[in-house]
């Protein structure tokens, strides 16, 4: 199998990663209105990208195409601070590292891969960890002080690995529904 990128993957790449960040973008803002569903961003936005991720790393299997998307999703993110892009990227490396482990076919690195890319989620919360009053300044700004003071309330400094352990299960959760709608759908179409 040739394993190097050619333009038609880029394209692929391109469209697959607007589909993910518009799944993602959506899953966090509507669960974004509230601050404890909010904290279950990474959880939810696991189990609604799953299916985009699967059909992605199915279509185009080469090294590079995750962290092509890793990268994407990191310029999105980086809104909210620096770190949240790198945090994607490594993200993206380890996801990827982990599907080349299967040699770019296997279901069970794929959905591995994917439980290391849901994690991209819980960049923009590292804030907490790193810069909390600014983090609370930026909530307060576009949701108010309300939701910052119940939002501060819910995020201690170890949540984050609460977040990151909800990234892993929603990806888990996420890459087993896209693998299921994978054979029943786009396998019987010849899509992948």
């Amino acid at each position: 199998m040739d394993n190097k990128l050619k333009t038609k993957d880029l394209i692929s790449a391109g469209i697959f990663g607007a589909m993910y960040i518009i799944v993602m973008v959506a899953t966090v803002t509507v669960v974004g209105f509230i601050p404890i569903t909010y904290i279950f961003a990474p959880f939810f936005a696991g189990i609604t990208c799953g299916t985009v991720y699967m059909l992605y790393i199915m279509k185009v299997p080469k090294r590079g195409a995750i962290l092509i998307l890793s990268i994407l999703v990191g310029l999105v993110i980086l809104s909210g601070t620096w770190i949240s892009g790198v945090y994607a990227v490594i993200c993206g490396i380890i996801a990827e590292i982990l599907f080349g482990m299967g040699n770019y076919k296997s279901m069970k690195f794929a959905t591995a891969s994917f439980c290391a890319f849901a994690c991209t989620t819980v960049g923009p919360f590292l804030a907490i960890l790193i810069a909390k009053d600014s983090f609370l300044a930026s909530v307060v700004q576009y949701y108010g002080q309300e939701y910052a003071d119940k939002l501060d309330a819910l995020t201690p400094s170890w949540i984050i690995l609460v977040l990151i352990a909800l990234g892993i299960i929603g990806g888990f959760i996420g890459a087993t529904i896209g693998k299921k709608i994978l054979k029943k759908h786009f396998e019987k179409a010849g899509v992948v």
